[in-house]
């Protein structure tokens, strides 16, 4: 009974350091933030241009804008939204970026599904240290006025959200 009490307070001792490191970049690439301030970052919502540092993988949305839909792909809610994703891992280790760790929801909370018929494949790849990645996002929507992209890191043991205000040029 005791190896199992201790091994398990090792385990959660373990969890418990496994974390999600959330930061504001400002403009000039320096650390707006502090760590005591991380709990606000979390609730914090980042709009177009604002970069967020997510474990060492810098990520911010530099557009929003409806494309066409492909010409034998019709979206089923009329219009496509693409957003353009920029990312940066200043981390010291490799970092995965994949378009399932974004969900986008219109202003009701609905969850709008990824659209797959343009011939460039969404945001996906591993990104080595010191190294970027930029790539597109897409969705089928209906046109609205505003949107919200959740991101949740794919190894996060805390499955942090970071959520960005979409507000799509016309």
């Amino acid at each position: 009974m005791k190896k199992v009490l201790a091994s398990t307070a090792l385990i959660a001792t373990l969890l418990a350091g496994c974390t999600t490191e959330v930061e504001t970049v400002g403009p000039d690439k320096t650390t707006v933030n502090k760590p005591a301030e991380q709990q606000q970052q979390q609730a914090k919502v980042y709009k177009l241009g604002e970069t967020v540092k997510v474990d060492g993988l810098e990520i911010q949305i530099t557009s929003a804008k409806y494309t066409k839909p492909a010409e034998y792909g019709p979206a089923k809610n009329g219009k496509v939204l693409t957003l353009e994703v920029a990312t940066s891992n200043t981390g010291q280790t490799q970092a995965l970026v994949d378009n399932v760790a974004f969900n986008l929801y219109d202003k009701d909370g609905n969850k709008m599904e990824p659209y797959f018929s343009y011939d460039e494949m969404a945001i996906t790849g591993q990104v080595n240290a010191g190294k970027k990645l930029n790539g597109k996002l897409y969705y089928d929507v209906k046109e609205g006025e505003k949107f919200e992209l959740v991101y949740v890191p794919m190894l996060s043991m805390d499955q942090k959200e970071i959520k960005f205000e979409i507000i799509p040029s016309k």
